[in-house]
């Protein structure tokens, strides 16, 4: 897949937003635009050819708790409505939206529904009347085509791998779980977890590689920092990243006292795995500095390589909406490949993997680990996902007719079928 941000529109006071503006929106203040009243438009000239097109906005609710915990937003693009999100706190947004519906006409009329505007002196001394809903710092708007596959020839939308369960595994069979892997991908238990680059929330995923005996060197392998973070780091390279002043080191944590590092510039937070008294600060802060910076250029490396599948997991989870700048974010340095960990569902049983679209992934765990106790994390669950992962993510880049290597959820697997997504690799 290859991503082309076409459209950058920043609204602040000094930004360029004037020339896409419709109807529903406050004066411009010095950072954003508040959308007010029941609905706001943004108008776009007649876009290019593409699959399908991105539109990203980055967003904060007007929100006041108790009264007014969060804002409905509903996106229309020329009279269709492309996506609904209920949205609580400061995040980006991504919509699809399908060339079809976006070159319909000479101009792109995207309408932006918010029935839950209120004015900040109902609830406040405030004396603001204005019907408030959403402040917009900047929206993108992304070209997506696939440039690997025909279009004869792509993983679906939908297609999944993973059922149930899995020939000889479980309660119809006593394969032992790494057997079933390698088998599954035909690699061993290290080299599986070393096809992943985490991109953090917490260092769960980082100790599964741990248990695997996988020890990567990842930027943000052992890290976590907010989405919109980790977003506009991918989207600059994590310029800056490293410098001396934005690095914190504080002891934490009991009853051994661990240094945790606080980088000030994107707002990572991540363990060190060095405790009281075998470092001083100074030397904590002039090493954390030069480690940074080494893994900043490793992980863009590793972002224009395109041959490892990126994983991203939140313990509240996260919606596609949500997922989607990330993954924008991602192939604009290559066409790289996101796996997106959520809990597993009632038609979507822990281990299976689903094709959102080209290059992202969804896949489904049984459990998280305990937000107080990483540690505590499913061996099994992440096994499972990251070997389907693998399978599926061979598959997308076959330039063959695509297996279908588990046809329909929940059905009895077939040998052949395994054999099929076997002979695929």
């Amino acid at each position: 897949m290859t991503v082309q941000c076409d459209l950058t529109i920043s609204f602040a006071s000094a930004g360029n937003s004037l020339a896409f503006l419709g109807g529903g929106w406050a004066q411009s203040e010095d950072d954003f635009t508040w959308g007010i009243g029941a609905e706001s438009h943004l108008v776009f000239p007649r876009l290019g050819a593409a699959d399908e097109f991105v539109l990203t906005l980055d967003v904060v609710p007007f929100v006041h708790a108790p009264e007014l915990p969060g804002q409905r937003l509903i996106v229309s693009v020329n009279d269709t409505v492309v996506g609904s999100t209920d949205i609580s706190r400061p995040t980006l947004l991504g919509y699809r939206i399908p060339a079809s519906l976006a070159r319909r006409s000479d101009k792109m009329v995207v309408t932006l529904q918010h029935p839950d505007a209120a004015r900040p002196r109902d609830f406040s001394d405030i004396a603001d009347d204005r019907p408030l809903a959403f402040a917009l710092f900047e929206a993108k708007l992304y070209r997506v085509t696939d440039s690997i596959l025909p279009r004869q020839t792509r993983l679906p939308t939908g297609l999944m791998l993973g059922s149930t369960q899995e020939r000889g595994f479980g309660a119809r069979g006593h394969v032992d779980l790494t057997e079933w892997a390698t088998t599954r991908t035909g690699l061993a238990i290290p080299q599986i977890a070393l096809k992943f680059e985490s991109l953090g929330e917490n260092c769960e995923f980082g100790l599964f590689q741990r248990r695997c005996d996988a020890e990567p060197l990842g930027l943000l392998r052992f890290s976590s920092t907010f989405m919109r973070n980790l977003i506009r780091g991918i989207d600059n390279g994590f310029a800056g990243l490293g410098e001396i002043d934005d690095i914190e080191p504080r002891l934490e944590g009991a009853p051994r006292k661990e240094y945790m590092i606080h980088e000030k510039k994107f707002g990572l937070v991540y363990h060190t795995f060095v405790y009281e008294g075998q470092r001083s600060i100074w030397l904590m802060r002039e090493q954390e500095s030069a480690r940074l910076k080494f893994l900043r250029r490793k992980f863009l490396e590793d972002l224009e390589l395109t041959d490892k599948i990126f994983i991203y997991k939140f313990g509240s989870g996260v919606s596609e909406e949500e997922i989607l700048p990330l993954h924008m974010a991602l192939n604009r340095h290559g066409e790289a490949t996101l796996l997106w960990v959520v809990p597993a569902e009632r038609d979507r049983p822990a281990g299976t993997v689903e094709v959102v679209m080209p290059g992202l992934l969804k896949g489904y765990i049984d459990r998280f680990a305990p937000d107080d106790n990483a540690h505590d994390f499913s061996f099994e669950g992440w096994l499972r996902v990251c070997a389907n992962a693998c399978v599926m993510a061979r598959l997308q880049r076959l330039p063959a007719e695509p297996v279908d290597p588990n046809p329909g959820a929940g059905q009895e697997d077939d040998p052949s079928r395994e054999t099929e997504a076997q002979g695929a690799k």
